[in-house]
């Protein structure tokens, strides 16, 4: 059996997610593979055939209602006018393609890729955002705050944003522009993140690219598992370590998450599963582990491979990650990263998990073949 043990630091930020560690040890290949979400019951399910991997977003009533779920609350949305047993449901006007004003830099790439920038008329963080040919979308602000002025001036028909620290609160009741906040950061699986890319082709009235789209990345996510199942059959399931680290302090994300997924996914074994942190007395503090730096040593000390994502406008070499984590050896060891600026890991990857995975694989398991590197890539001296 080939033994390997590798250790790539993944995390999430809001409204965009991820900055990447990785550690783990070769075990065979056991019955500890954790079950595939298509054989769970989705609560989202239960009202859409529709949807199959995304738990914060399905739709009632044949398609004509939208329902979104974040911290605890749901909201549901129709088009036109609320039906009786829809009491509680936000009106959006009749139109099947609404004019959308965006906050989140993260929902961009959904626009796009439901081919309805002509409709993409506002934008909060435009400066963020790479210009479009096909739009000219009104600037919104930023940091400093939104412009409600430019919201009511841009004629949006709803203003999407994130339910994250209520960034909106008075907003529809001052501009009444309604506020649609969605939670596709928090999605447990990378397909049911990118699941929402149908929120926005039901927006825009545009369920036929929404569905395309989806359905184009979720085979070639799932021929990359497949690829990783077989390779991990044969070589065994290196244990997989995530951190990343602010202010010389670590934290790795929980077992239960989007990162262990892709993991698993991988071909890989999550280091930090539940049955590991408790055994470690780790500190949980919401979606990710408090790791002391001792800890990562000892962890370090079996591993063979790290890796981070960072943002190196300069690059990003062996000695950087050295330096990051002086506690691990990199020499012989595989090193590996994903540079920030160099490609767009926080926007378009939402929309390219197969793309993610694949890197993945061709790097817990290098004997699957040659992979021209996408998001993670090896590291040089």
């Amino acid at each position: 059996m080939t033994t390997s043990r590798i250790l790539f630091p993944i995390a999430i930020a809001l409204p965009a997610w991820m900055v990447m560690g990785l550690l783990g040890c070769g075990h065979p290949p056991a019955e500890r593979e954790p079950t595939p979400i298509s054989e769970r019951v989705l609560d989202s399910a239960r009202d859409s055939s529709t949807v199959r991997w995304a738990e914060g977003f399905g739709f009632e009533a044949e398609g004509t209602i939208l329902w979104l779920a974040h911290d605890g609350d749901t909201t549901r949305w129709v088009q036109g006018k609320i039906p009786a047993a829809c009491s509680d449901c936000i009106g959006l006007p009749v139109s099947t393609e609404l004019e959308l004003a965006t906050w989140s830099t993260t929902h961009v790439p959904f626009v796009r890729a439901v081919e309805a920038t002509d409709l993409w008329v506002a934008s909060g963080y435009l400066s963020r955002i790479e210009p479009d040919s096909t739009a000219n979308p009104v600037d919104l602000g930023g940091d400093a705050g939104m412009d409600e002025e430019r919201l009511l001036i841009s004629g949006a028909d709803v203003l999407t944003s994130y339910p994250f620290g209520d960034p909106m609160t008075g907003v529809s009741q001052r501009t009444g522009v309604p506020v649609m906040a969605m939670a596709e950061y928090a999605e447990a699986h990378p397909l049911g993140r990118a699941e929402f890319v149908k929120v926005f082709g039901w927006l825009t009235g545009h369920m036929k690219e929404a569905d395309a789209v989806f359905n184009s990345l979720e085979s070639a996510y799932l021929e990359a598992k497949a690829i990783a199942m077989s390779e991990a059959e044969k070589e065994g399931r290196p244990i997989v370590f995530t951190g990343s680290s602010k202010g010389g302090k670590w934290t790795a994300p929980a077992g239960d998450g989007l990162v262990a997924r892709l993991i698993a996914d991988a071909g890989g074994e999550y280091a930090f599963d539940s049955r590991r942190a408790e055994a470690l007395g780790l500190n949980r503090v919401g979606p990710n582990y408090e790791v002391e730096a001792e800890q990562c040593a000892l962890f370090a000390a079996e591993c063979d491979a790290f890796g981070k994502v960072v943002h190196a406008p300069e690059g990003w070499t062996v000695s950087d990650a050295r330096n990051e984590a002086p506690w691990f050896d990199v020499d012989g060891r595989v090193v590996f990263h994903c540079n920030t600026a160099e490609v767009d890991y926080f926007g378009q990857a939402i929309l390219e998990p197969h793309e993610m995975l694949a890197d993945l694989v061709h790097l817990l398991h290098p004997s699957s073949g040659r992979r021209d590197f996408v998001y993670f890539q090896p590291t040089t001296p």
